[in-house]
């Protein structure tokens, strides 16, 4: 046999990769480090990115004016897209408001009590409750408040007027219109009246007509708004004639518009008018009230003449004239129209929707027509007979509970001018 061969040298592998055995990875990849560090760059940027949003959107909002107030937005949202109006609210004055309440005592020596104490508020007080509803939205608290739209006053009307003193009467008004006889009987006592009327009604409108005469022929007023035709009778001019540079802007247009018709059917005319214009809040006028109303019948009658009503039959008249059956009354219904309207058109006064009627008269009584008016208006009939001998007006009454000792007596019977009557409304 032959000889064994020698031991071979065991060599060394270069390459560790070569052979049979696997490969031992490190424990880092084997966990699977690299997938780790790429989910963790991932949600890192989302981060800083969802923390820039935040950041900026809540600057943003913090630079809202503080002051403004949110309102749901209704329809079923619950408020979750209210609207920011920039109304901004006013915080009253409240030290203004929050005064402590004095104590309220008698001065007299004989009192035996005082009224208690009321309950104090302080500043604090104040503030906390304003700012406790103040910041609420949707239907949360708030404050409510506010003054009436409708004016309230004296005798019922809508309006809040201070009744303002004429020669002995309270005139309820704001704006006034004024129907002043300017017949030659009446002349000397315009000036005297006007002065007195614009020393509480600056802007009065006078208007001054012949007589104070009161017209209807079947069943219209003579020169009223709806009166067409051939007239009874003219009133014509009187003495004095109205001033248009001493009318506002509402007189220079009615009296352009109606002058007219206040000539032809003189106070008539005027009332029937002016009664349902809404310039003016009360309606005064001035005369010795002797003229009176009259209504003649013209359709179907015949007569031989057409000069100031003669031929024509009266079917009423309620004046001074003996020659004229005072108060005899033979109209039809129909006739009797234009007295309802009158009456109905004053009774409205009491609810804000017509004028008030004063009636001031220097001899006479006011014919009852009219004294129904100016009483179912809320008005008043005041007799002036201290005119005709230039006298001064009756002191105003004085209230006695602010007056004290020097209150007077306010009755009206002792009111009255010397040898004026309580008023009775004429048969």
């Amino acid at each position: 046999m032959p000889p064994p061969l020698p031991p071979a040298e065991e060599l060394e592998l270069e390459d560790a990769t070569l052979g049979s055995g696997r490969r031992k990875l490190p424990f880092w990849s084997r966990f699977g480090g690299e997938g780790f560090i790429v989910s963790v760059g991932v949600h890192v940027a989302l981060i800083l990115i969802a923390a820039f949003l935040i950041i900026s959107v809540t600057k943003e909002s913090s630079k809202k004016d503080p002051n403004a107030f949110a309102t749901g937005a209704g329809g079923g949202s619950a408020g979750d897209k209210a609207k920011n109006y920039e109304t901004k609210i006013k915080p009253k004055n409240v030290k203004a408001l929050a005064k402590n309440a004095a104590r309220i005592t008698s001065k007299s020596t004989t009192a035996t009590i005082s009224l208690p104490d009321l309950p104090t508020s302080s500043s604090a007080s104040m503030i906390s409750g304003m700012m406790a509803g103040g910041s609420s939205k949707g239907f949360g608290g708030g404050s409510g408040g506010g003054i009436g739209s409708g004016m309230g006053v004296g005798v019922g009307n809508g309006k809040n007027f201070i009744g303002r003193p004429v020669m002995g009467a309270k005139i309820f008004a704001q704006r006034i219109a004024v129907f002043m006889d300017a017949s030659g009987s009446m002349s000397g006592y315009l000036d005297r009246v006007e002065t007195e009327i614009r020393k509480q009604f600056p802007d009065a409108d006078v208007y001054m007509y012949n007589g104070l005469f009161i017209t209807a022929q079947d069943g219209l007023v003579l020169g009223g708004k709806r009166f067409k035709g051939q007239p009874v009778r003219s009133s014509g001019t009187g003495a004095r004639e109205t001033d248009p540079k001493k009318l506002t802007g509402s007189g220079k247009t009615i009296l352009k518009k109606y002058d007219d018709n206040f000539k032809q059917g003189s106070a008539g005319a005027w009332i029937d008018i002016m009664k349902d214009e809404r310039a003016y809040d009360a309606l005064v006028l001035f005369s010795d009230f002797q003229d009176g109303v009259t209504q003649y019948r013209i359709k179907g009658e015949k007569a031989d003449s057409n000069v100031q009503g003669g031929g024509f039959p009266i079917v009423y008249y309620d004046g001074i004239n003996t020659s004229i059956a005072r108060g005899a009354d033979t109209r039809k219904p129909d006739e009797k129209r234009w007295e309802q309207e009158w009456l109905k058109a004053f009774n409205d006064a009491r609810d804000g929707k017509g004028p008030r009627l004063y009636l001031f008269s220097t001899h006479i009584e006011p014919q009852e027509l009219l004294s129904k008016c100016a009483t179912g208006s809320g008005g008043q009939i005041k007799m002036v007979t201290w005119l005709r001998t230039g006298g001064q007006p009756p002191p105003e009454p004085v209230d006695p509970a602010t007056a004290g000792d020097k209150a007077i007596s306010t009755d009206p019977a002792a009111m009255q001018p010397p040898g004026a009557k309580a008023y009775k409304p004429a048969r």
